[in-house]
């Protein structure tokens, strides 16, 4: 029997418009290690794409769904997408997984 951990993974797609990927590293780059510090953090790590070099991804593990929607909703991250709006090509995808955990 399986079971699923309380721990939600939260993967991040943002495609950058084309020539706009180096603003968005010089947005992002500066607010990589404070969610870090957040209570309930487990793991936040932002990645490049090898096969498209406009799509980023951010991978984010939190103890909760709790700490998660704490982290999504504090003024900085609310501030910051709204900031990114002109220079994605696509709405941002925000994508919760939870863990299934073996017997």
């Amino acid at each position: 029997m399986s079971s699923q951990s309380n721990q939600v993974r939260v993967i991040v797609l943002i495609n950058a418009k084309e020539g706009k990927k180096q603003e968005l590293l010089d947005l992002f780059m500066p607010l990589v290690n404070p969610p870090r510090k957040r209570e309930g953090n487990v793991t936040y790590i932002f990645n490049a794409s090898i096969e498209d070099p406009n799509e980023l991804l951010f991978d984010e593990v939190w103890e909760s769904k709790e700490a998660y929607d704490k982290h999504y909703n504090n003024q900085e991250s609310v501030d910051l997408r709204a900031k990114v709006q002109d220079l994605v090509s696509k709405p941002i995808e925000f994508k919760l997984y939870s863990e299934i955990t073996g017997p």
